[in-house]
């Protein structure tokens, strides 16, 4: 801890990240413990109990964030076949384990339960940061340099899309494409595995019964008010009913079991009710500042890899923020993303914390 705050001035990236951070993460114990209360009595447990677990996500999150800083961001690149077969071995190790919601997402343990597919979204952004450094003069060759890259990702999101986990799935799909343009891969080559990988992703959604419901009642949620668009409707009365200024924390009507997954997907939805127009705002201002302190220091960095990586690791974070947010006023369809740093999720919040330590370090190494 005394290797972060030693030397730190304020105009220091790493306090301002460290800052805007500390905001998100007190606004997530806030609402969790906001959104979470009537649910944990109705589970019949204390009223405390998914804060509580919250906080223990946080604190293990703290401990890996600091750790991370002090890894050197070499480190990792010295052991990247060790952490892509550790990823894929996770990944398919989730089959052994019961599903939950007709879903293998979850390795279930006694004492943790966690998503490897948190962990492949590190390991797809680790795996191009070193491999576009290292092969950097191949890209351009579509068989010796680009093709074996895309392949090898392919695999990681192949095994998320089976478990079935549409949304990280796209979700890597964003930030894969992202690292090909920053990473210097020809267009025609980008928009070659676009013109695979899109039909694909459309079939996935119109081939699969609920996928097809939700875009369709994204489409026209009132159509089905009280079926497949009840959970886009009650999040827009939340939204709307919080006006300007809102309705005063813990004041949420919608909290009160009318909208599904207050506390995770569609915690956005209870902090523009409950803080109205002007904290919906600064929650989306903290978030952009976060991403444009990451991405300013990234492309200063003289080093190609450090500089991927820090992006990559930036996108997903923001890309996961973005799509929330829209999915919660209308703009998406409904998709099980959680918010970083905000939404209930242990694991979720464990490994934001850890890209955020990874990204501190990056940004520590270019100052010495």
């Amino acid at each position: 801890m005394l290797d972060i705050v030693r030397g730190i001035r304020l105009k220091d990236k790493r306090l301002q990240l460290a800052l805007v951070t500390f905001l998100l993460v007190m606004i997530g114990l806030t609402f969790v413990q906001s959104t979470s209360g009537v649910q944990a009595v109705r589970l019949h447990k204390g009223e405390m109990y998914f804060l509580l677990k919250q906080l223990v996500g946080c604190g293990v999150g703290l401990v890996l964030l600091l750790v991370a800083y002090k890894i050197p961001l070499d480190f990792y690149r010295r052991y990247i076949k060790w952490i892509f077969s550790l990823t894929i071995v996770l990944l398919i190790a989730v089959f052994f384990f019961r599903s939950a919601n007709g879903a293998h997402r979850w390795i279930m343990l006694p004492v943790f339960s966690f998503q490897p597919s948190e962990l492949a979204k590190f390991t797809v952004v680790l795996y191009l940061a070193h491999y576009f450094d290292k092969k950097y003069d191949l890209m351009a060759d579509l068989m010796r340099g680009f093709f074996p890259a895309t392949f090898m990702v392919g695999v990681l999101a192949a095994l998320v899309l089976v478990e079935p986990d549409f949304g990280t799935t796209f979700l890597i799909v964003l930030v894969v494409f992202t690292m090909f343009v920053v990473g210097g891969v020809k267009a025609r080559h980008i928009f070659g595995v676009f013109a695979f990988v899109a039909p694909i992703l459309m079939a996935c959604i119109l081939l699969v019964g609920y996928r097809k419901g939700r875009l369709l009642s994204f489409l026209d949620p009132w159509a089905d008010k009280f079926g497949t668009g009840y959970q886009l409707t009650q999040s827009f009365a939340a939204v709307g009913s919080g006006g300007f200024l809102g309705k005063g924390v813990g004041n949420s009507t919608q909290k009160l079991l009318f909208l599904p997954e207050a506390n995770t997907d569609f915690i956005y939805a209870i902090i523009a009710e409950e803080w109205g127009f002007v904290g919906a705002i600064f929650v989306l201002f903290l978030i952009i500042l976060f991403f444009r302190i990451v991405i300013k220091s990234a492309l200063n960095h003289s080093s190609r890899y450090k500089k991927l990586l820090m992006i990559g690791l930036a996108c997903i974070l923001f890309y996961q923020s973005a799509i929330n947010i829209a999915v919660v006023l209308g703009m998406l369809p409904t998709k099980g993303f959680t918010l970083p740093f905000i939404s209930y999720g242990g694991s979720a919040l464990m490994m934001s914390l850890f890209f955020l330590g990874v990204i501190m370090r990056g940004i520590s190494e270019e100052e010495i």
